[in-house]
């Protein structure tokens, strides 16, 4: 089995809301394994992104530890946790969040200036696009490429410094079906390289990419359900598998 890179424990979220306290996330546990596609699944308002953004760093969890190999998050200070961040975790959001006036390509090696030198960063952003199918569009603005095509290089950026763990959030929510299939089938082929992802999302047919499902419900894990490496096939058997799944917890 896997070694556990990142784990919680009696993770909790609260905020203060009109003089009361909103739990969102309550006494959460939680394990990623290297290598796996975990993927977070719950409706609107159960936590889910919360849980995301707490178990990356980007946000501050209430009470609880978050443990990324030998780190505790609660022992860095801000800057050392930026420097994780910055190093060891890649992001991709339902929004690109594309610089409007960096090409394409500057989009994507701009934040490994922030590691590694320019040649090794622009060999590496070079890789990168080829991979995701963009290399033609390395001089266009973000405002020249279609949606999917943005996605794309939000995936790009997103590993320009060869992160331990890519954090996706709803990252096929703003594409349509056709676009979102193809930003689905390049995150299924960098996880069979070996890139571990956890990704939240609503999407059943992004569901079906997971290694590993996980619900979320009022803030509490409440199942989880091993699915294997997602290979390209089967979708069907996978999806009706995910379907039974969800509807028994209520979904």
């Amino acid at each position: 089995m896997s070694k556990i890179i990142l784990s919680a424990k009696d993770l909790c979220k609260s905020y203060a809301s009109g003089g009361l306290q909103n739990h969102v996330l309550k006494n959460v546990d939680f394990e990623l394994r290297d290598g796996e596609f975990c993927v977070v699944m719950g409706s609107s308002g159960s936590g889910k992104s919360t849980l995301l953004y707490c178990l990356s760093g980007m946000d501050t969890a209430t009470s609880g530890e978050i443990t990324y190999k030998d780190k505790q998050f609660e022992k860095l200070n801000e800057d050392k946790l930026a420097r994780l961040r910055r190093k060891d975790f890649g992001f991709v959001f339902q929004q690109m969040h594309l610089v409007a006036n960096l090409s394409i390509f500057e989009n994507i090696a701009v934040p490994g200036y922030l590691v590694s030198k320019p040649p090794k960063v622009h060999a590496k952003a070079e890789e990168l696009m080829e991979k995701v199918g963009i290399s033609a569009l390395n001089k266009r603005l973000p405002s020249q490429v279609s949606g999917g095509e943005q996605q794309r290089a939000a995936v790009a950026r997103a590993l320009i410094n060869s992160p331990q763990i890519l954090f996706a959030d709803e990252p096929t929510g703003s594409l349509n079906s056709k676009a979102g299939l193809e930003v689905l089938d390049i995150l299924s082929e960098f996880n069979r390289g070996g890139q571990t992802i956890l990704m939240v999302t609503h999407d059943i047919k992004a569901a079906i990419r997971a290694t590993r499902l996980i619900y979320i419900k009022d803030g509490k894990l409440c199942s989880e359900m091993e699915m294997g490496l997602y290979q390209g096939e089967n979708e069907k058997a996978r999806e009706s598998q995910v379907v039974a799944w969800l509807t028994s917890l209520g979904w």
